[in-house]
């Protein structure tokens, strides 16, 4: 049986009504994280302008579910349905604009460094930068 984990929600607005992946289509990059405790909230927030410019809102699988990060359970779910997260194994995705999972690695393995890079080289991405956007 799997261990049920809470979602924890960091966005730079705090306040969102998606509540389905799709709804953040064209809009938003999504970065996932998997077995992160609550300390990572605290680094997540360092990030705010950095995530921001990229239209990334950030999720955290996992946690004691006492910040005030709650996402709608229909978008819970759908995380869950889609990674199927193990419990003690911290992994961290990131959902395009397009709504596909273009990367997925151990969070021992992640920095916000090689994430930028990750999606600093991607075409939507240096479209945008180009655009001034």
């Amino acid at each position: 049986m799997k261990a049920s984990i809470p979602l924890i929600v960091f966005t730079s607005s705090m306040c969102f009504a998606q509540d389905r992946i799709s709804d953040f289509q064209g809009e938003f990059r999504l970065l996932v994280l998997s077995g992160a405790d609550d300390s990572f909230v605290e680094l997540v927030e360092t990030e705010e302008a950095e995530l921001e410019e990229r239209d990334l809102k950030v999720f955290i699988l996992s946690g004691s579910g006492e910040k005030d990060y709650a996402a709608k359970p229909e978008l819970a779910g759908e995380f869950k349905a889609l990674f199927q997260p193990t419990a003690g194994k911290a992994m961290v995705y990131l959902i395009g604009k397009d709504g596909r999972t273009t990367l997925e690695w151990p969070l021992a393995d992640f920095t916000f460094k090689k994430l930028y890079g990750s999606i600093d080289a991607m075409p939507m991405r240096r479209r945008e930068m180009r655009e001034g956007k």
